[in-house]
């Protein structure tokens, strides 16, 4: 359902042993939230438990939660870090997405 790329691994595995996730943080949760540049916006957080309705999911043994009400939008997402002249960020393959918007976090879906 959400793909990983080797190089978002390697971030959230950092992000996870500089302590940037809560208590014992194994789970990645992505989730969707409105957005001012688009309809939505990716939202990722490293979390302990998932939430009763996320949907779950794996990737390169990683466990992902999917908030039940963004999960046909986000069937078939890759998620990717990129590093350049700028910093580093993750990036989001979205084949659901009708538009993206140059930030690169938020996106539209058709009929939405």
């Amino acid at each position: 359902m959400v793909e990983l790329t080797p190089a978002a691994i390697q971030e959230l595995e950092r992000l996870q042993a500089h302590g940037v996730s809560r208590g014992r943080a194994a789970i990645l949760r992505i989730q969707v939230q409105p957005s001012e540049c688009s309809d939505w916006r990716y939202d990722l957080a490293l979390v302990a438990e998932p939430e009763p309705t996320d949907v779950l999911t794996q990737s390169q043994g990683w466990t992902i939660a999917i908030a039940a009400e963004a999960a046909e939008m986000l069937r078939g997402l890759r998620v990717d870090y990129i590093e350049d002249l700028m910093g580093g960020a993750f990036r989001f393959h979205n084949p659901n997405a009708s538009q993206t918007c140059g930030c690169g976090m938020a996106f539209r879906v058709s009929g939405s």
